[in-house]
């Protein structure tokens, strides 16, 4: 993972929000020389404070989380601030208006149009509010997938330039990194909406499908889904809807060759025939309640194969420890991806202000410099950028010369004509 360069150990403040919880976190950025077994694993965060709000109205969700930093905030307020939250969430920073808040598609009624970003970032800023933090806001996707990508590529050293998060709870959300950037475009990533080819004979249909794509029939989500998962149960059972069985939690106690659990893994070895096609991501990383359930990984990686049908001929999928590699559990099943997913973006929004710090003290030097010494790094960029801009400047001079010079020459030989 990566390490602050701010010799002060740098204080970074978190949110992981979700639909049945919010996350909150204060936690310092360590150097190697003093990292130990306070500290998350593969990570360089140690953990000074943590609560869990409960997810109710977005006022009182909202109020007890600034509360929480509010209670703990220094002075200068908090180094840098990351944000990680259900969508579908704006995170386009040249929209104004949907930045940082919940857009109106999301199916929490209650939630649409809510600004998650601008309250925390008061709550964390300098008492006196001359000093905010720097931030990075992303869905609760995205930023453990950036976190998984940060571990197997700084950690691991795999050069690897994609990955894919999943996370199958009650809903089922798929964050995504493509050429070592998480993705954004439109928006972000929504492939837990995606269709499936379901089992022979299944029509079962979820009811939270109404403002859904698909309306939720045959997709990822409206079939492994806890809710989905459940809802199928019942119809299985013959149970009404009053039944202990139609809450969520009777799932764990479901046996491993209990028949929904097949429905669930085609669903979710379809998503990984889907990421595979079309994005050839290199790593698909799996999150979430329903993925405690460690019999679907084999179910899963075996189903992928099947539908993949021999097509991609690569290690990955045609043998059995790529299969592992290539389709694996989060390495922060303890800690919560989505927590070290938040204080990866604080951390990364921290890493940019300083290298950006970095760069302006540099540039300032060259120019109060009145000369800078031949076997300096930095006289080799000055020299760089000098060249570039000499060779730019030759390359239009002769451009323009030439061009004169056609226009000279053009216009004699018509003359003579």
């Amino acid at each position: 993972m990566m390490r602050s360069n701010s010799k002060r150990q740098a204080l970074l403040a978190a949110v992981e929000g979700g639909g049945t919880s919010f996350v909150v976190t204060i936690a310092l950025v360590k150097s190697m020389e003093t990292q130990d077994l306070t500290t998350i694993p593969h990570t360089s965060f140690e953990i000074l404070h943590r609560a869990t709000i409960i997810t109710t109205t977005p006022e009182e969700t909202l109020k007890n989380t600034c509360s929480f930093f509010s209670k703990h905030r220094p002075a200068n307020g908090f180094d840098s601030v990351g944000i990680c939250t259900f969508g579908p969430l704006g995170v386009n920073p040249s929209d104004q208006i949907t930045f940082g808040r919940i857009l109106q598609g999301s199916p929490k009624k209650d939630w649409r149009n809510v600004d998650i970003l601008s309250p925390i970032l008061q709550a964390c800023s300098s008492i006196d509010g001359k000093k905010r933090p720097t931030y990075k806001i992303d869905t609760d996707v995205n930023a453990p997938a950036l976190a998984e990508f940060e571990y197997v590529t700084k950690t691991l050293k795999k050069p690897i330039t994609s990955l894919a998060y999943i996370t199958v709870g009650t809903g089922v959300g798929v964050g995504l990194v493509v050429n070592s950037q998480p993705v954004h475009g439109m928006m972000h990533p929504e492939a837990g909406h995606v269709p499936v080819v379901p089992l022979n004979g299944d029509d079962f249909a979820y009811s939270w499908g109404d403002r859904s794509p698909f309306r939720g029939r045959n997709t990822v989500e409206g079939i492994a889904s806890s809710v989905a998962l459940t809802e199928r149960l019942a119809i299985v059972s013959q149970l009404t809807e009053s039944s202990a069985f139609q809450n969520r939690e009777g799932l764990k106690d479901l046996s491993d060759d209990h028949p929904i659990w097949d429905h669930a893994a085609n669903a979710l070895a379809n998503l990984c025939v889907t990421l595979a096609l079309v994005t050839s991501v290199e790593n698909i990383v799996f999150g979430g309640g329903i993925m405690n359930r460690g019999v679907l990984y084999d179910m899963i990686r075996e189903r992928t194969r099947e539908l993949l049908n021999g097509y991609l001929d690569v290690p990955q999928i045609t043998t059995r420890k790529g299969l592992e590699d290539y389709i694996r559990p989060s390495i922060w099943k303890k800690e919560g991806p989505g927590l070290v997913g938040a204080l990866v973006l604080a951390q990364l929004a921290l890493q940019e202000k300083q290298e950006q710090e970095l760069a302006t003290e540099q540039l300032s030097a060259a120019k109060d410099a009145p000369s800078v010494a031949q076997d300096s790094p930095l006289y080799d960029t000055l020299q760089q950028q000098t060249n570039y801009k000499y060779t730019t400047w030759t390359q239009l001079a002769l451009c323009s010369g030439a061009f004169m010079l056609g226009l000279l020459f053009g216009g004699v030989s018509r003359r003579n004509k």
